[in-house]
């Protein structure tokens, strides 16, 4: 700007000081009377100003070809500049040209271009190629366009293109279903809008169209699969890193009996611990170590009855893509399964008469004790007269009197033993000698004391006794069933002694 400045003011200047001259020399000659009368107050004479001219145009003829020089180098610099610049715009315009180039040579790019004027269209290469189409084949209608739109998509597809008619908006952007040659259909996503003539017309409409069929897929499958997931029979949640529950199915708002807002406000371990009495703070650290975790959670009301029983399943996830770490929680109520088990181990295990221990129970625990090796008193218990109370009363009273034989034997034997009906009107129990302050016979006396005793059956007086036969283990026997036949021996001894009598094991017994 400074080069360009001085190159204009300088000519001016030169001009201006040799006009100057003219007028001075001329005033020296012949004197005017104006410039005269002008000039009177100036200390200088016409002589002297002329000059002072001529060393002002020897010194500007000195400085003048040194300036040119100067000023002829920066001009040239800034021309190599702005030429410089000009070939780097050139060089970034072919790169964006050849980039531009690359793209529309994609395969899953293309373009059309609608005149609305002469109601012309064209279509590029790609866009033919993507529906299948020769390069020569001659596509010159809108309608060539929207025939192959597919039933379902033409509607919304003509609605856009209303709008831009109607100036309603500028902007074109549509995706949809379009028919391949060959049949099928494919997706794509075309996105323009629209250009004003210099009338203020509108004249054409431009769009770009993007093969869209893959990304469609993937999309179509997340939410085949996010429907699956929402009617899965399990409870299903996705846990972000902090723990905190990002989704879940309708299945986990049901066996929680939460709504979906309620949980997806909640955290994990909230949840663990609503579905647990007895709770478990080690889940998370294992599922951290170790990857996963899996189990049962079981969930008891008041009585003690268990009102939620839970299969859990939680997985920790690492996306590579997104370098993100996430949970999956499945849950499965199992509640009725647990409560049928619990049904069948009944069955199993119980005397449905008296509520108490069945033979098979007994059996089972009996020989899990013995492993111990501790000492272990057993005793068979065997009710005189019952017979006589199912034959004279019924069998009704007789399942009263069973039942209410058994609470009292229960009352009156240790803590820790295990009370069974074995029989009819057999009975048997076994503890460990050590956890007793009583000895056998002292237990034994107590119970013969008690069956003597009348029981209050439906008004029915009803009296019984009872032999009880008692063996040690491991003094008279080595495993379950040898300690079971020598307290059966023992009771029979009772019974020939006289019954409502207890007796112990003696190995003479067995010699007789």
């Amino acid at each position: 700007m400074k080069q360009a400045l001085l190159f204009i003011t300088r000519p001016l200047v030169i001009s201006l000081v040799w006009i100057s001259l003219i007028i001075a020399i001329l005033y020296t000659v012949t004197p005017i009377p104006f410039i005269e009368k002008q000039t009177q107050s100036i200390p200088w004479s016409s002589g002297q100003v002329v000059i002072v001219l001529f060393i002002l145009l020897w010194l500007l003829s000195i400085i003048s070809p040194r300036m040119n020089r100067k000023l002829k180098e920066a001009l040239d610099q800034q021309d190599l500049e702005h030429k410089e610049k000009l070939k780097a715009l050139k060089q970034q315009h072919q790169v964006e040209n050849s980039q531009i180039l690359a793209l529309m040579q994609n395969e899953q790019f293309a373009f059309w271009e609608w005149n609305i004027q002469t109601k012309k269209a064209k279509y590029s290469p790609q866009w033919k190629k993507m529906i299948g189409l020769a390069e020569d084949e001659s596509l010159t209608s809108l309608n060539d366009l929207q025939k192959r739109i597919h039933p379902r998509d033409q509607e919304s597809v003509q609605q856009k293109f209303l709008k831009i008619l109607s100036g309603a908006q500028k902007l074109f952007e549509c995706t949809h279903r379009i028919q391949h040659v060959d049949g099928h259909y494919i997706w794509v996503h075309d996105k323009g809008q629209v250009f004003m003539s210099e009338d203020g017309r509108m004249e054409k409409v431009l769009a770009i169209r993007l093969d869209v069929s893959e990304q469609k897929w993937i999309e179509d499958e997340l939410e085949v699969d996010s429907i699956i997931i929402e009617h899965a029979a399990e409870g299903i949640a996705v846990i972000d890193a902090d723990m905190q529950i990002k989704r879940c199915n309708q299945a986990l708002c049901r066996s929680l009996k939460k709504d979906r807002l309620e949980i997806e406000s909640s955290d994990l371990q909230t949840i663990l611990n609503g579905l647990q009495t007895k709770i478990d703070d080690s889940i998370l650290d294992k599922v951290e170590t170790e990857g996963s975790w899996q189990g049962e959670l079981n969930l008891f009301d008041e009585q003690n009855e268990i009102c939620l029983a839970s299969r859990i399943s939680i997985q920790k996830i690492f996306h590579d893509t997104t370098q993100s770490t996430h949970y999956s929680f499945i849950h499965s109520d199992i509640t009725d399964l647990k409560k049928t088990q619990s049904a069948l181990d009944t069955l199993a295990n119980i005397d449905s008469v008296t509520g108490l221990a069945n033979r098979h129970k007994l059996y089972n625990i009996l020989e899990m004790a013995l492993k111990s090796k501790n000492e272990v008193t057993l005793m068979f218990l065997d009710l005189d007269n019952f017979k006589n109370v199912n034959d004279t009363l019924g069998h009704d009273i007789g399942d009263l009197l069973l039942k209410a034989v058994g609470k009292e034997i229960s009352q009156l034997i240790p803590n820790n033993s295990v009370l069974a009906r074995v029989g009819g009107d057999e009975f048997v129990f076994y503890y460990e000698k050590a956890l007793s302050p009583l000895s056998s016979t002292e237990i034994a006396q107590k119970i013969t004391d008690k069956l003597k005793q009348p029981f209050d059956i439906k008004g029915h007086q009803v009296k019984i006794g009872s032999s009880i036969g008692i063996a040690h283990y491991p003094q008279q026997s080595f495993d379950r069933q040898s300690l079971l036949k020598a307290s059966d021996l023992a009771m029979y001894q009772a019974k020939r002694a006289g019954k409502g009598q207890f007796c112990e094991f003696s190995e003479e017994w067995i010699n007789d």
